[in-house]
């Protein structure tokens, strides 16, 4: 008895021939499918380069450990001139884990680029400090 394949016996049932195989990008829904998935990780990928890019920028200019309760931090803001903006500043220990939060208000001005030194007190010994955000303040 001879091997036969379903579509060869389908085939000789209904008189259709098998399709050849084609790969996925030549098959219209699957195109349409990755097509419009590169089209979404585009606009996303631009959402979020547009979105960073607005709004003050910080840099930390540095820190100092005043002891188990405190730190220091020493950090500069970028904005329009004009613009009050808030900060919100913590300490963390070794641990990473937050052991100080603040909120610094920037007050509006002349100058782009303006330093604050704040204290920020802490619940244990911090290691480190960082500007975690900082938004303008809208009205």
């Amino acid at each position: 008895m001879p091997s036969h394949t379903t579509d060869d016996l389908l085939a000789a049932r209904y008189g259709r021939r098998p399709r050849p195989s084609r790969p996925w990008y030549r098959r219209p829904l699957p195109l349409a499918a990755a097509v419009l998935g590169a089209v979404l990780v585009l606009a996303y990928g631009a959402w979020v380069a547009v979105w960073q890019t607005q709004g003050p920028a910080t840099t930390v200019i540095g820190y100092d450990v005043l002891g188990d309760r405190a730190v220091e931090l020493r950090f500069s803001v970028a904005r329009d001139p004009g613009t009050t903006v808030q900060c919100t500043v913590h300490a963390l220990d070794a641990s990473s884990a937050e052991v100080g939060l603040l909120r610094v208000d920037v007050p509006a001005g002349t100058e782009r680029e303006v330093q604050r030194t704040v204290e920020i007190r802490t619940t244990s010994r911090a290691a480190t400090a960082l500007v975690e955000s900082c938004s303008q303040v809208r009205g």
